[in-house]
């Protein structure tokens, strides 16, 4: 009894140096990675050669050429810049037109079409002296992968007809006219369109003068660039 409790003793043990020498092994492993995480090419050229010269993969004299991964993403910096530039280059290509004053914004950039070019007082219908120009912007906007929101905006002066019960039907369906168009007659998918109306509710002047009511009659087109 005492001769076999001894030999399990000993046979017990004897893991131990395995496991010791898997420990160290991993240690190794785990401290080479950590010096090629730096992507030196020096050591990796002389590692590549080590294990090359080891397993007889090289002739007397031979070198090794090494290509080492080159990181292909835009820095954020360098993309950021040329998204802005990619707006300033949208809204200077739709001023070109004429008849619609275009202005970069935070998500890419904002059309103003005056009541006074394109609508009559009170009225929803598109004025068709100005269809050439909106089949410009539609020329560009084809070209482009942006969303398309249209905002229609009134002044504070309740309307006063039987087809529109106040402004806030109005500048829907003026909105809603515009959106129509594009899809009709500009060829836009209508799964990048929207529309909305905000009636007096969003003047970008104080309704106190009758200039600052006609810069506040106004239908906004919000094209919302894709920061690539």
């Amino acid at each position: 009894m005492k001769k076999n409790s001894k030999d399990s003793g000993d046979q017990g043990g004897k893991w131990l140096a395995t496991f010791n020498d898997m420990v160290t092994l991993l240690l190794t492993f785990f401290v080479l990675i950590l010096s090629m995480s730096k992507l030196d090419v020096a050591k990796v050229n002389e590692a590549v050669y080590a294990i090359n010269d080891a397993l007889g993969m090289l002739n007397l004299g031979e070198t090794v050429d090494t290509r080492i991964f080159e990181p292909f993403i835009i820095p954020m910096g360098n993309r950021r810049l040329r998204f802005e530039e990619e707006k300033r280059e949208l809204a200077e290509h739709i001023n070109k037109i004429g008849n619609m004053d275009a202005k970069v914004i935070e998500e890419g950039a904002a059309i103003t079409l005056k009541e006074k070019l394109f609508f009559k007082t009170g009225m929803a219908e598109i004025e068709g002296k100005n269809y050439s120009s909106l089949k410009n912007l539609c020329s560009i906007l084809r070209k482009t992968d942006c969303q398309i929101r249209v905002e229609g905006h009134t002044d504070d002066v309740p309307i006063e007809n039987k087809r529109f019960p106040s402004n806030w039907e109005l500048s829907v369906a003026r909105a809603v006219n515009v959106v129509k168009y594009f899809i009709s007659e500009g060829n836009i998918s209508p799964e990048r369109l929207s529309a909305a109306g905000y009636g007096d509710s969003r003047p970008i002047l104080p309704n106190v003068s009758d200039r600052n009511r006609e810069l506040n009659r106004r239908v906004e087109i919000i094209l919302t660039l894709r920061e690539n």
